[in-house]
């Protein structure tokens, strides 16, 4: 079973910088590691779920400001939801065959 879930995100959201807009799109990745964890107990998954949310951050850029702004920029809040919707519903799948004894 794989043990650590990777991510990679390109897009709107993960510009390196106004500047490279229009020319060139950054692409991160990062991964949730998960071997550690008894994903059928209620710990194991709010442990998951503090993983997730900082993974998601990370590859969002959500720590990064632009200069003169202390909020994260609205592609990079977007990339943010869509990025932890999908390891949740991912994850999602992983808990069920666990919970089913796979």
């Amino acid at each position: 079973m794989l043990k650590t879930i990777s991510m990679t995100l390109a897009g709107a959201a993960l510009l390196a910088t106004p500047a490279l807009a229009a020319q060139e799109r950054e692409q991160r990745t990062t991964g949730v590691s998960y071997q550690d964890l008894d994903l059928t107990s209620e710990d194991g998954r709010k442990e998951l779920d503090s993983r997730i949310e900082g993974a998601a951050k990370e590859v969002c850029g959500m720590g990064e400001r632009s200069t003169g702004s202390n909020m994260a920029s609205r592609e990079s809040r977007k990339c943010y939801r869509d990025a932890k919707r999908q390891l949740e519903e991912h994850f999602a799948d992983v808990i069920e065959d666990l919970r089913r004894g796979g």
